[in-house]
């Protein structure tokens, strides 16, 4: 929309305000900021370690449905969701496997904790496919893209927050859940997005 301004010489003037620059979804989802957003989530909850795994298990969730719903049917994009899912799994997994699974051993619960590691390794498998696919973004990719969430889902909201964590957190007490906080945040953040 044209200003008009007086001058100091009491001209007018008129002059175009800059149009905005218009970028597609695509080359949204390709910026650094969009890769980066979990990271600075994570660094601004202010919730203890159970609220940021829920928190992150959502991002996770939402994510792949996303990837999912955008049908592979613009490249560039598809690749920007799975490459923001694939952090979101990659950060999400080191918080867990570092801080969390341990923890669940030292309160009695060895054998979950080690069914927890076999699940991410699984997981992790499954990602690794898709990774190295040559279809990227096709029918096929997209349907292991949804067998990889059915499993992640399952061990994230029924083994893990439907069992294992409530059982963690009632067993321990609030210094330990202090370190915990600390310990799951440093270790997500601590994971950088590619991009």
């Amino acid at each position: 929309m044209p200003t008009t301004t007086k001058s100091s010489t009491t001209k007018n003037t008129t002059t175009q305000n800059p149009t905005p620059q218009s970028t597609t979804p695509a080359e949204d989802m390709r910026t650094g900021d969009f890769l980066r957003a979990p990271l600075q989530e994570t660094m601004a909850m202010t919730g203890g370690w159970l609220e940021m795994v829920q928190a992150h298990h959502q991002m996770i969730e939402q994510a792949f449905d996303a990837l999912i719903e955008s049908g592979g049917n613009d490249f560039s994009a598809c690749m920007a969701l799975h490459k923001r899912l694939a952090y979101l799994l990659t950060a999400h997994s080191v918080a867990e496997e570092n801080v969390l699974y341990p923890a669940l051993a030292m309160c009695n619960l060895q054998s979950e904790s080690d069914r927890l590691y076999l699940d991410q390794a699984h997981a992790k498998v499954m990602n690794a496919v898709l990774d190295m696919s040559n279809e990227k973004c096709g029918a096929a990719w997209l349907d292991k893209v949804s067998q990889l969430k059915a499993a992640v889902l399952q061990h994230a909201k029924v083994d893990e927050e439907g069992d294992l964590y409530p059982r963690l957190d009632k067993a321990i007490d609030k210094d330990t859940a202090d370190k915990l906080d600390m310990a799951y945040r440093r270790e997500f953040v601590a994971v950088k997005p590619l991009g």
